[in-house]
């Protein structure tokens, strides 16, 4: 019986491997440089590829597996198709997929793991409390072991295969755009993407430009369909500056028969990228706020989802408050801090924290270095983010929900707004104690950093929903295994990228 697990096994991955051999092949792409005029585009898109290759990685290989094991440990090949057939069910209505997963490295990978062992258990678990099937403990625990096995070979393969093949990126429109397009890609590490070049005028030449910097002119849009065959462009990405319908009746006219696609480069940035230009955008992209579909205020299913998460989280709050609050008091000065902060619809309330900084610290700011304000106890708490745990009552009030965008303070509101464009749409929804934002720029509190802020936030007003709340719950748990988070900010990409003309009105 070992033996026979064992073989089914590397037939498995046999059939992985051969799969994937046949998807590099179909999506097999040319060298950098400008291959002959002979080479064809291939016949399969490297999104495309990417995709088939995830669900045989994630969805096909965790199910056969599963089923595999159930089948010749049990001696019951029905039982065991029936339990490849949930686990497929299962990590396939289950998966999230309309959202950044690619960018939360944590709730993906639990994703990963998680999916198809509740599709086991699924299968499993009522016919072991019914006991009219002889299923046994040794087998389900086995089939769990043989999915997670898998489901670690499935990330080496997976990364792997997005590095060989990333999709091929043309932007349509300035080399600016396409530059900077490269240039946050390569800071956020995206494997699946490269930006071949652009599709325009040639740039003006600039002699301390960086050869990282550096990205060829394909041609112009009277060239198109040679571009994209020449290339073997998988994606073309309009830029703002680029003459819609110019641009789509030529595409159109051109590539319709081609394996290529195309995005606005504000939507490529959202989905790809998790942010919205905000210095790239009109107030056409607020559509999407105002459709029908979408609802102006919090549904009840969110105020369910934050006293399901705040109120455990309070009863611990005061269960350990006394403590917090001894500890806090022997560096002097009042146990909470107090500030005043903008809320939803521009209503101000009181955030709570527990004081983490000297008495003085007011005094003193400006003069003496910010670490020096920190007492040891604050040091502490704010390594194991405990000084934000009063904000839980926040939410049981109602002012916060659980995640959202991050509360300022009034004047700073006042100020943004003023010169970053949109700034004041994050108070459509309720502040919250996590957010996308915190996740993808960190806690650091310079205006430019904050405007880095509004182009997540309005991305997360755009996509929230209970499903994206729990994943960057799940995602916020990095933040307790970073150093110094308090203090990490992601680089931002420059200035007329976020705040468009206003650039030039802030400073740092």
């Amino acid at each position: 019986m070992p033996i026979a697990g064992v073989v089914t096994f590397l037939g498995i991955a046999a059939a992985i491997a051969a799969v994937e051999l046949g998807l590099r092949r179909l999506a097999h792409r040319p060298p950098d440089a400008a291959p002959p005029a002979s080479s064809r585009q291939p016949s399969m898109t490297a999104s495309r590829a990417q995709g088939i290759y995830e669900r045989v990685l994630y969805v096909v290989a965790p199910a056969a597996v599963a089923g595999a094991i159930v089948a010749i440990r049990l001696e019951d090949l029905p039982l065991g198709l029936f339990v490849a057939a949930t686990v497929v069910a299962t990590t396939t209505l289950l998966w999230p997929g309309r959202f950044p997963l690619h960018l939360m490295g944590i709730a993906q990978t639990l994703l990963r793991f998680a999916l198809p062992i509740l599709g086991v258990v699924i299968a499993l678990l009522p016919l072991m409390i019914v006991g009219n099937w002889d299923v046994t403990p040794e087998a389900a625990v086995s089939a769990i072991i043989g999915t997670s096995i898998v489901v670690v070979f499935g990330l080496w393969l997976e990364a792997a295969f997005d590095a060989d093949r990333p999709v091929r990126l043309a932007v349509i429109g300035s080399h600016s755009l396409a530059r900077k397009l490269a240039t946050e890609m390569r800071q956020t590490e995206i494997r699946g993407y490269v930006v071949v070049g652009h599709i325009g005028p040639e740039p003006e030449p600039q002699k301390d430009r960086s050869p990282e910097d550096v990205l060829p002119t394909l041609g112009d849009m009277s060239e198109v369909r040679t571009i994209v065959q020449l290339f073997s462009i998988d994606l073309l990405a309009v830029g703002p500056d680029a003459p819609r319908l110019e641009v789509f009746e030529e595409t159109a006219n051109a590539c319709l028969d081609l394996p290529v696609r195309m995005i606005e480069a504000s939507a490529f940035y959202e989905d790809v990228l998790g942010h919205v230009p905000i210095g790239q955008i009109n107030s056409a992209w607020f559509q999407s706020i105002m459709h029908p579909r979408y609802s102006p205020t919090s549904p009840v299913s969110k105020r369910i989802f934050d006293l399901v998460i705040a109120v455990p989280l309070a009863i611990v709050t005061l269960i350990l408050l006394p403590f917090l609050a001894f500890a806090v008091k022997l560096g002097g000065g009042e146990v909470f801090y107090r500030q005043r902060r903008v809320g939803e619809q521009g209503r101000e309330f009181d955030i709570l924290k527990l004081r983490t900084m000297r008495p003085d610290a007011a005094e003193l700011a400006g003069r003496v270095p910010k670490d020096d304000l920190i007492t040891p106890v604050g040091r502490i708490l704010r390594k194991t983010h405990l000084d934000e745990l009063p904000q839980v009552l926040n939410v049981v009030r109602g002012d916060m929900t659980i995640v959202g965008p991050r509360p300022e303070q009034p004047q700073l509101v006042k100020e943004l707004a003023e010169v970053v464009p949109y700034y004041e749409r994050r108070s459509l929804v309720k502040p919250g104690v996590t957010g996308w934002a915190q996740l993808r720029c960190g806690y650091a509190g310079s205006k430019t950093g904050t405007a880095w802020k509004i182009c997540h936030d309005l991305n997360y007003v755009k996509r929230r929903s209970i499903a994206f709340d729990l994943l960057i719950v799940l995602q916020t748990f990095q933040l307790f295994f970073a150093r110094d988070a308090e203090d990490v900010e992601m680089e931002a990409p420059a200035e007329d990228f976020i705040l468009g003309e206003t650039a030039s009105l802030i400073g740092r």
